[in-house]
């Protein structure tokens, strides 16, 4: 079962998976409205703040071992990669009818890149011991 965990987050992996992340991202954003029920206020908030941290939690594990080289500058790099994308992403919001960009948006994208890269880093020995395994 590792071995294949550690195949699926292989950084090889991870970076074809924080680049179809991206399109999906995209596609969604280039709805009017995005269906689902409303489960609760916060709901798209919460939702920026998830999706951007399956991101940020992506495009970390897809440094491979540059992510260990960088130490807490891991945290810092992927931060700013989430926010540039989610920056674009609110840019393409404003040539979507029905959508509007909107800065609340993209500090909860920002948000959920850095806490993920935060807890990857945290606990970057987990991960260390699922890529020793043979």
């Amino acid at each position: 079962m590792k071995k294949l965990i550690r195949k699926m987050l292989d950084y090889r992996t991870c970076r074809f998976l924080a680049l179809a992340w991206m399109a999906l991202i995209f596609w969604l954003s280039s709805l009017p409205d995005i269906p689902g029920p409303e489960l609760f206020s916060a709901q798209d908030k919460g939702g920026h703040f998830v999706v951007y941290g399956i991101l940020g939690f992506f495009i970390t594990r897809s440094l491979g071992t540059w992510a260990r080289g960088l130490g807490w500058r891991v945290v810092i790099v992927v931060t700013i990669a989430v926010a540039a994308y989610g920056a674009t992403d609110e840019l393409h919001q404003m040539f979507v009818p029905g959508r509007n960009p909107s800065l609340f948006d993209l500090l909860f994208d920002t948000a959920g890149g850095f806490i993920s890269a935060l807890l990857m880093h945290r606990y970057s020995h987990l991960w260390d011991s699922l890529d020793t395994i043979h």
